[in-house]
């Protein structure tokens, strides 16, 4: 049975605002806040996040760990509808379409996979694109009208501020949640896409800002890391080609352990 307390449960600003009320039980209500204006109507990753959320309540007790977003068209502030379709349900994973609904116009959707606990060979490198210290990095401040970034608390490498100035687009800085929260699949799906886009650093805004299809692989839950401890954050788009540019993104611990990587197309052209 689906959970009936999903809409009424969370105390802190971000589950609160991926608040998501069962319509039956293959469909959600969500109300898209005002708090998560982006650049271009809102946040994606949010979205993302929502959708992420949705799978979860359908497909509970197994673990997202690869989430693919397309975006169609800009979201908007209010009302939204998330329905749920289960492509595949087997013994060890799921595999599930989640689309956001506004107005009755497909806004996004998410391809996401789903495992069960299993074992398995086990290995992992250590990241080695990292940016400086934290001490050394210096606190990012957003124009005040892109209201997505109130929703985390991120300290900059000070050699990547976004100024259209650069040689090479990366992005780089640590960043935790502004509440003490567990950083769990929904949150590292939003923060994927929450850092300034890397074309900035070589593109005036907001060129190459804009996504087309976004997605998150997690490795692993940071279950070693406090709820307040930052995370590490590296983003680079090396090549930009026909308008389109591939960013990737690691997401790691402190200690350099990758927790999830990313890769995202976005748009480049029209400038």
């Amino acid at each position: 049975m689906l959970d009936e307390t999903l809409s009424t449960m969370f105390a802190n600003e971000f589950d609160r605002t991926l608040s998501l009320e069962p319509l039956d039980d293959r469909s959600f209500a969500v109300e898209l806040d005002e708090s998560w204006a982006s650049l271009v109507g809102v946040h994606g990753g949010y979205m993302a996040a929502g959708m992420t959320r949705a799978a979860e309540a359908v497909a509970p007790g197994r673990a997202v760990r690869t989430a693919t977003t397309s975006f169609l068209r800009p979201g908007a502030v209010g009302a939204a509808r998330l329905d749920v379709d289960i492509v595949r349900s087997g013994r060890s994973f799921t595999n599930i379409v989640v689309s956001l609904v506004q107005a009755e116009r497909l806004v996004c959707s998410s391809r996401i996979t789903a495992s069960a606990c299993a074992t398995g060979p086990e290995w992992r490198a250590q990241v080695t694109d990292r940016p400086a210290p934290i001490e050394q990095c210096v606190a990012f401040t957003p124009p005040p009208m892109i209201r997505h970034f109130e929703q985390a608390r991120l300290v900059i490498d000070p050699t990547t501020i976004p100024d259209a100035l650069a040689d090479f687009a990366r992005v780089a800085g640590h960043v935790q949640p502004l509440e003490s929260r567990p950083i769990d699949a929904a949150w590292l799906v939003m923060i994927g896409d929450w850092f300034p886009p890397s074309p900035f650093r070589r593109l005036q805004p907001p060129a190459g800002g804009v996504s087309l299809d976004y997605t998150v692989h997690i490795h692993r839950l940071p279950s070693h890391v406090g709820a307040a401890t930052w995370l590490e954050g590296v983003f680079t788009a090396a090549d930009s080609s026909g308008g389109i540019a591939l960013e990737r993104g690691v997401l790691s611990t402190p200690d350099g352990v990758a927790v999830a990587e990313t890769f995202h197309t976005r748009y480049t052209g029209g400038r």
